[in-house]
């Protein structure tokens, strides 16, 4: 198929299937393909990408806290890093 659009991928590191997001700068960000709920934390240890590409300083939490969703930045848990 001519122009088929995957955001699907691998990483060619760890071969874990990856997520392309395109940030809100422009860039293509690999992320974990796992939904996650997340609440902002100023100075948090967690960097969420929404689905929008805002990447946002979090932390995980139950979906009764959670301020949105997002992905885990996949440079975060690459095993080759």
């Amino acid at each position: 198929m001519v122009g088929r659009y995957d955001p699907f991928g691998t990483c060619t590191q760890c071969g874990d299937r990856i997520l392309w997001v395109k940030t809100k700068a422009g860039k293509n960000m690999p992320v974990n393909p796992e939904l996650i709920n997340y609440k902002a934390v100023p100075g948090g240890k967690e960097r969420i990408v929404t689905p929008e590409g805002l990447v946002v300083a979090g932390e995980k939490c139950s979906v009764d806290e959670a301020e949105g969703c997002g992905y885990i930045s996949h440079f975060a848990t690459c095993a080759r890093k």
